[in-house]
């Protein structure tokens, strides 16, 4: 088809609205501001009523506990803990001060940063059935498996759909939770900004965000690293409160360990010294209790805020529990020496869900306060409900919420079978496609360009979408609901201009030649890897690649056939990775 008029200038569509050197003296602003501290006012009831990421900034106050739910047979006392004494607790950390990193620290090959070490074995996952669930049973093609890819990983590699699609169901989300021994795969990175051919996450800033981006774009075990996402967003910990090391060693363990019991996970947690520094644990003592983890462990982590599942008396006693961290501080060593300090430690009795059929008292401690927790009826449906949330965007059905919190329990609170169980339920093929985080988005794009890290801009690139790795906004991660705005869209749309630069076309490569609507549009999905594309953005491709050239005449932009062509590519070639339909899987 002909188009008359004006001819539009399509290298005004692929210009970004903001250079390279303006949106990194942006983000190094914000990096650098600060805001002067200031005593915050106690919370009033209507703050308390407010959702927590909305609420403003406030102290809660030190009134009258909130009426726990009661139990449907009534208040019912559980029997004394016999908790173990603070230093029966086993404790990872050395007594002694280690010795410092070396700067810069590269990571080892074949895997950057530290080895992962699974809890469990392997051929333990996906061999029982799931009583009660439903498993996808409609038709698994190249559409499905590129839709269980992004959600479970970072998208396909070119071929990588096609070659799950034609394994089924089962045995693709097996290959995913089984995928062998761990390596990366692809081009390593390169430029200037490694030390030593190496990130050096240890010592530069934005090095653990460029370190785990590339994890993601090269590992064989794409679903380990989308854990290790979720995981980070669920419990927060941030370089801009914790020092390199420790927010390293924080994301390792979630790494090392998502395939085991979440109960387990939380006591790990709960006394890892990112955590202890995030959250004021370490200094926390029986004459001045922190309270920070035990609010947050219970309203974000384990049982969740406005539920009735705990009560402002809960979150006092239970940060007598977390009592008696301490750790040692040189310039040279920083943080170091983290250890259970018994004379810290509040040794008297706690109460915690009194009056309820969660309710546990004695001589709590980290571990048993974790277990008092974790055994609380409401923590299987936060867990459940959270968990499905990362997968599938629409709310689990009464009877799919009640079998998967069955399953949870069953398995020892095992999150690979939860995992397993939510990649094969029917609604994560069948339902709602869901807006992909900024890093899942970025990653998916060089993946199927096969392409590596090569510049750190996706530093403040990824920044300006709204996530830098290794920095959550607050203790409640990033917030989901708002990663597409006109601000952050201008970045993605950024993101897939960086990526498609190396594959921009020249007027001189189209001269003297041809090229018809199919075979533009043929190899601007080919330069993307042949991603699976929805009709409708199929359809806005194929319109422009029907555009034509109107010749020398006075409203053609471009002088010749050759420039028409070269212009007419380089706008597919940005539609396909920055159309409304990339942004969803």
């Amino acid at each position: 088809m002909h188009q008359r008029g004006k001819a539009p200038s399509f290298a005004a569509d692929v210009v970004e609205e903001m250079s390279t050197e303006t949106a990194a003296r942006m983000a190094k602003k914000k990096r650098t501001q600060r805001k002067p501290s200031k005593k915050l006012p106690v919370c009033t009831k209507r703050d308390l009523r407010t959702p927590k990421r909305k609420r403003r900034k406030c102290t809660p106050p030190k009134s009258k506990a909130v009426p726990q739910r009661p139990s449907p047979a009534g208040a019912v006392a559980a029997p004394p803990v016999a908790a173990p004494t603070p230093s029966a607790f086993p404790t990872p950390f050395p007594t002694a001060a280690p010795a410092p990193n070396p700067s810069p620290a590269p990571s080892p090959s074949p895997v950057a940063g530290p080895t992962p070490v699974r809890s469990v074995e392997p051929d333990a996952v996906a061999t029982a059935p799931h009583v009660g669930l439903a498993v996808y049973s409609g038709p698994f093609q190249e559409a499905q498996a590129q839709r269980l890819l992004f959600r479970a990983g970072f998208g396909p590699r070119p071929g990588q759909a096609a070659a799950l699609a034609g394994l089924g169901v089962r045995e693709a989300v097996s290959r995913l939770l089984n995928p062998g021994a761990t390596a990366l795969e692809g081009p390593a990175p390169t430029g200037g900004y490694l030390v030593g051919g190496q990130f050096a996450p240890y010592d530069k800033w934005g090095h653990i965000h460029l370190e785990m981006l590339d994890r993601m774009v090269r590992s064989t075990d794409s679903l380990t690293e989308r854990m290790t996402l979720v995981l980070h967003d669920w419990f927060g910990v941030s370089r801009a409160a914790v020092e390199a090391k420790l927010t390293i060693e924080h994301i390792a363990l979630l790494r090392a360990n998502w395939r085991g019991s979440f109960r387990t996970l939380l006591k790990q947690v709960t006394v890892d010294p990112g955590m202890l520094v995030f959250l004021g644990g370490s200094g926390s003592s029986k004459w001045a209790p922190n309270e920070n983890y035990a609010r947050e462990l219970m309203e974000l982590y384990a049982l969740g805020a406005d539920r009735g599942a705990y009560s402002e008396t809960d979150v006092r006693q239970l940060a007598r529990a977390f009592t008696g961290w301490r750790h040692d501080w040189s310039e040279a060593l920083r943080y170091y020496n983290f250890r259970l300090d018994p004379n810290r430690f509040d040794t008297g009795t706690k109460t915690v869900f009194a009056g309820t059929a969660a309710e546990r008292r004695g001589n709590l401690n980290a571990e048993s306060a974790v277990d008092a927790v974790v055994d609380h009826p409401m923590h299987p449906s936060f867990v459940v409900r959270k968990m499905w949330s990362y997968f599938i965007p629409t709310e689990p059905a009464a009877e799919t919420q009640q079998a998967l919190e069955a399953l949870y329990r069953a398995s020892g609170e095992r999150l690979d079978r939860l995992v397993e169980a939510i990649l094969l339920h029917p609604d994560l093929y069948q339902g709602a496609a869901m807006t992909k985080p900024p890093v899942v988005y970025v990653a998916g794009l060089m993946r199927g360009v096969g392409a590596g890290i090569t510049t750190d801009a996706w530093i403040w690139r990824c920044e300006l979408a709204g996530q830098h790795l290794g920095m959550p906004p607050s203790v409640a991660g990033w917030n989901d609901r708002a990663w597409m705005n006109t601000s952050s869209f201008s970045a993605r749309w950024g993101m897939a201009h960086e990526l498609i630069k190396p594959k921009t076309a020249a007027a001189a490569a189209y001269t003297g030649k041809t090229e018809t609507a199919d075979q533009a549009l043929t190899a601007a999905l080919s330069a993307w890897g042949n991603p699976v594309v929805s009709a409708d953005h199929l359809a806005m491709l194929t319109r422009i690649a029907s555009r034509t050239w109107i010749g020398r005449t006075a409203g053609d932009n471009y002088g010749s056939q050759a420039s028409f062509l070269a212009n007419r590519q380089n706008v597919l070639l940005q539609l396909v990775g920055s159309a409304p339909d990339a942004h969803v899987c």
